[in-house]
């Protein structure tokens, strides 16, 4: 149960705050998710250049207070020299609420222009919405946990799907390429988004995923395992979505009751 006080939620997600990789990186502990875009992709001595400026904004933001002098000089009697931040109550909630996810909805929605990450970090019945831009930003904002189905059903299919009909399509590209095969790619063609989605809960090794692709002409679904992308209607592709979310959010719920 996580005690860190957090704002009131209302029926609509309540912005929080906009934060970079590397003002991320000062104020929350690593981890495996979400992506770090931009930070990532930088060598270790130009990000801890990008560490350190970072820091000198989250203090001219008004987020993180400048250390006491007793807290320096209690770090620089440590070995790690390590400084405890004072963060802003918001953005230590936020991070609070992260880190302690009992669930996480992770979504990497490919464009033909672009591609950006959609989380949810659920905490009881709070949660976490966090999306990520390729150049590394994080917005932040919270929403209620009964939510979080219909949230990413949003998030995951394009909001002007169409339907489709037909026979399922065998996907013949290289793992990890996030392009349609070219018999859905003719369908779609610029207007496509592709979503991956992954479910998952702390510790879990295989967690349930598949991908959407969907744009005004149509709908298809994949299935994870077996690599074929089947065509649905729009609102059977929401409500794979919103059902993987809900039956794993279910199960985060009845282990932490």
């Amino acid at each position: 149960m996580v005690t860190t006080r957090v704002a009131h939620v209302s029926d609509e997600p309540v912005f929080v705050e906009v934060l970079t990789d590397e003002e991320l990186s000062v104020v929350a502990r690593p981890g495996p998710m979400p992506v770090m875009p931009f930070l990532g992709d930088l060598s270790q001595p130009d990000a801890e250049v990008a560490r350190r400026s970072a820091y000198r904004s989250l203090i001219a933001r008004g987020i993180v207070d400048p250390p006491s002098p007793e807290a320096v000089a209690e770090a620089t009697a440590r070995r790690d020299g390590s400084v405890e931040l004072m963060v802003r109550q918001d953005v230590r909630s936020a991070v609070a609420l992260r880190e302690a996810a009992q669930v996480v909805v992770a979504i990497a929605r490919t464009t033909a222009v672009t591609q950006d990450y959609w989380y949810a970090h659920l905490v009881d019945d709070v949660v976490l919405l966090e999306e990520v831009s390729r150049d590394g930003m994080h917005r932040f904002a919270l929403a209620r946990a009964a939510q979080v189905g219909d949230l990413a059903a949003a998030a995951a299919v394009h909001p002007d799907a169409g339907d489709r009909s037909g026979e399922p399509v065998a996907l013949t590209a290289d793992e990890g390429d996030p392009t349609p095969p070219d018999e859905i790619l003719e369908r779609l063609g610029a207007a496509f988004v592709r979503t991956d989605v992954i479910v998952r809960r702390p510790g879990d090794t295989e967690p349930p995923r598949f991908a959407v692709f969907s744009g005004p002409d149509g709908t298809w679904v994949v299935d994870g395992a077996t690599a074929v992308a089947t065509p649905v209607t729009a609102e059977a592709a929401r409500a794979r979505v919103g059902e993987a979310v809900d039956g794993i959010r279910a199960e985060g719920v009845a282990l932490h009751g």
